[in-house]
């Protein structure tokens, strides 16, 4: 039997085109089958830096708020005093007010003090780690069979007197939560010690029975768990979370494969149809059919390929419809699915969910993309708003209603900003804006413009609040080309405009130096302290009256062996604010009453006057080693002045007052110093337990020739002394200035026609050879 030509060619077209059809169709459900296990595993990597995120965004909003309860003066102050059932109720307000899980409080020696679940294990190691930690820090435990995400706050009074833990529990509702954000299901493994049960919380229902029974260690239990997903046609990504010695805790991701491959179903018997359509179509036009399957298949390969590559963003145009048009169109929808998904979650991970503005990493490459443009082709103004008032309205309001006010604004500010500008949260309570323009174009109207919009009323369930602004303004890229230069020197003029009492503030590039330079200033002084590099100087004071000098007032100096010589003005300040002032008048104390004391014994009839900042007065325990000082017999209290500034009465007037009192009641006598300088009223003045005012300097130096100045100082002295208080004058630097005060009934002066500052080491040779110039004084 002979086979027809015909026969033969459709047999040899059959089988060439048959074959050829196989390995196309073949390569298209392998491209397939690649890019459903390259779209798992790239859902895996996605969920897996969710989850990093997720955690990063727990700890940070954890850190802040419980930042917000170490920093808590009332909290500290409990701590301070040990006062249990205060610190108690404080950590349970604070834990419900922040829905927290775990609380806890420890020693600085790491011994837990309070704590709302029994650690375990978990316990010595957290003990170890913040021994180990200089600053906040946040880590993984296991207590009472429960995963919690934990923060430890460090609470400073200056120094370290607690460790305060808030923990958020890793339960079924968050991977729940999880799984419904990123469709990924989630498998966490963990042990809380050495001997205990290994445990999973999973959203897969049957987790609990992939638990191999066998396994005797935690490190052959992930593996076989893995295992019996892998067998199931599941795609895993480990992430461990937490490997110690007796606890771990580790996180399984999962995609199933069969859910991956479930949307290709239809691809595949498509593709069969298609192959058997073809088939039959050979042997009537083997040309026309090979030429009409070769050309989509060609397509679905490369877009199969391209998918598996990860680019999503051409689409597939097969003509017609037939089944190759609707796979194209199926794999255009899940194109379109993938990117939808990729940008949402891209859009998480770059903006604040509060506000929906963009975050600090987003306006950081925003930032970074314009600067690298050709120099000179891209000038704008970063604008850091802080919001001064935050904790504040937290407080008084709570987080909740903050935050909806904070929307409002967020809101508002978005409105109001052209399209080239950008406007982001980068902390709690910080927004960072890039308005577009050269150096101070418009810079005033564009400050107005934030400033009027952020503190308009807020209004929210019926409550009326403000926010309180200050502004750090910088020109970009003069000031800075780099994100991180940004946001420090927008901080730095914002410090500086706060310190000037200013609103807003432009940073010029002194401004860096001068707080590199109180950086410098306050490291080195903590070393001062230690090391004892003060000096004392006095200064005499000069009754009129009596006719002689009566006391002289403790001056201190300082000369690091670094810095150099650093004055008063410029090294206290800094003190007071790092909380270092009352070790400073410690010293200042101890040194004046040994000097004292050797005035004393060479026959000196010699009082000594001593410097109090505002934070010395409002320290309950100084002002109790002054008076155990003098109910020692180390001095008598009829030979010490202590001075302290209005300012220093006038910011808690009630415990400034409750203090003085008690030195008054010791015998100590009081002066307000720098007189008239400050906002004290009369009515404050009136109650308040002193025996002296000091007239500030600045109305005694041209005293003798400005008549404001003598009409003032004049007033000032009447008025103290109708409130039975005596008057001293500092500044006095001429003869005609000293007649005067004492025409006026002033009781003493000092100053430099007196005398300059004197070492400790030669005052005593000073008073022995000091003799008033011969001119008459009149006495009242």
């Amino acid at each position: 039997m002979t086979v027809s030509f015909r026969n033969r060619l459709l047999i040899v077209f059959t089988i060439l085109l048959g074959t050829a059809l196989f390995v196309s169709t073949w390569a298209v459900l392998r491209a397939v089958d690649s890019n459903a296990r390259s779209n798992a595993a790239r859902e895996l990597e996605v969920a897996e830096r969710v989850f990093e995120t997720l955690l990063e965004d727990n700890r940070r909003q954890l850190t802040d708020r419980t930042t917000l309860l170490a920093e808590d003066f009332g909290f500290r102050q409990a701590i301070a005093t040990n006062e249990e059932d205060t610190i108690i109720s404080v950590l349970a307000n604070h834990g419900e007010r922040i829905a927290a899980d775990m609380i806890l409080l420890m020693n600085p020696e790491g011994d837990i003090q309070i704590s709302t679940h029994d650690l375990g294990v978990a316990g010595p190691e957290l003990s170890t780690e913040v021994s180990q930690q200089p600053r906040a820090f946040a880590q993984l435990a296991v207590a009472e069979n429960t995963p919690f995400q934990l923060v430890m706050v460090p609470v400073l009074a200056p120094e370290l007197i607690a460790w305060v833990g808030v923990g958020f529990a890793i339960d079924d509702e968050l991977i729940q939560r999880f799984r419904d954000i990123t469709t990924t299901d989630v498998s966490m493994l963990y042990q809380e010690s050495a001997q205990g049960p290994m445990q999973v919380l999973s959203t897969l229902s049957n987790a609990n029975a992939r638990m191999d029974g066998d396994a005797t260690t935690f490190t052959s239990m992930v593996p076989a768990f893995e295992s019996s997903l892998v067998d199931d046609e599941w795609l895993n990504r480990e992430l461990v979370l937490l490997d110690r010695a007796t606890q771990h805790v580790t996180l399984v991701l999962s995609v199933s494969l069969k859910d991956a491959m479930a949307a290709y179903s239809s691809l595949q018997n498509q593709m069969l149809i298609i192959a058997v359509v073809v088939l039959l179509l050979v042997v009537l036009a083997s040309t026309v059919v090979a030429s009409t399957i070769t050309r989509p298949i060609n397509v679905l390969v490369r877009a199969a390929r391209r998918i598996s590559k990860g680019n999503y963003r051409q689409q597939l145009s097969i003509p017609g419809r037939t089944e190759f048009a609707e796979l194209g169109e199926t794999l255009n929808q899940m194109q379109a699915d993938i990117q939808v998904r990729e940008a949402r979650i891209t859009y998480q991970a770059q903006h604040d969910m509060l506000t929906e503005l963009p975050n600090r990493q987003y306006l950081s490459d925003l930032f970074h993309q314009r600067i690298a443009q050709p120099p000179g082709a891209h000038h704008c103004r970063a604008i850091l708003v802080k919001i001064a008032n935050f904790d504040n309205l937290s407080d008084v309001y709570g987080t909740q209603m903050l935050d909806r006010g904070l929307r409002q604004v967020a809101s508002r500010l978005s409105q109001m900003l052209p399209d080239d500008d950008a406007v982001g949260r980068i902390a709690t309570d910080e927004l960072l804006l890039f308005n577009q323009g050269a150096r101070d174009d418009g810079l005033s109207q564009v400050i107005d413009d934030i400033l009027d919009l952020m503190t308009q009323p807020i209004h929210e369930s019926n409550v009326e609040f403000r926010l309180s602004v200050r502004l750090g303004v910088l020109y970009c890229p003069d000031h800075a080309a780099d994100f991180e230069t940004v946001h420090r020197r927008s901080h730095i003029a914002l410090s500086e405009g706060r310190a000037a009492g200013e609103r807003w503030c432009v940073f010029e590039p002194d401004m860096e130096s001068r707080h590199l330079r109180k950086l410098q200033v306050t490291e080195r002084l903590q070393s001062a302290i230690s090391e004892r590099q003060f000096s004392l100087l006095f200064q005499p004071q000069y009754d009129l009256q009596a006719q002689r000098v009566h006391s002289a007032e403790a001056l201190i100096r300082w000369h690091d062996d670094v810095l150099g010589p650093i004055y008063p003005d410029e090294f206290i300040p800094l003190a007071e604010s790092s909380g270092m002032i009352t070790q400073i008048t410690d010293w200042v104390f101890d040194e004046s009453l040994a000097q004292l004391a050797r005035w004393h014994r060479a026959g000196h009839s010699l009082g000594v006057s001593i410097n109090l900042s505002a934070r010395d007065i409002l320290k309950d325990d100084f002002i109790d080693r002054v008076i155990a000082r003098i109910d020692q017999g180390d001095v008598d209290p009829k030979w010490l002045m202590l001075e302290v500034t209005e300012s220093a009465v006038v910011e808690e007037l009630d415990h400034a007052v409750a203090n003085l009192q008690r030195l008054y009641d010791a015998g100590v006598s009081l002066a307000i110093d720098d007189f008239g300088t400050g906002f004290s009223s009369l009515a404050q003045l009136k109650v308040l337990p002193v025996h002296e005012l000091k007239i500030d300097k600045s109305f005694v130096l041209n005293l003798s020739m400005d008549l404001d100045d003598q009409k003032i100082v004049r007033s000032t002295i009447e008025m103290a002394h109708h409130l039975g208080l005596s008057v001293i004058a500092e500044g006095v630097e001429n003869e005609a200035s000293m007649q005067l005060l004492s025409s006026m009934h002033c009781n003493a002066i000092q100053g430099y026609f007196l005398s300059k500052p004197i070492a400790s080491d030669d005052i005593m040779t000073w008073l022995s050879d000091f003799r008033m110039p011969q001119t008459e004084v009149q006495h009242g």
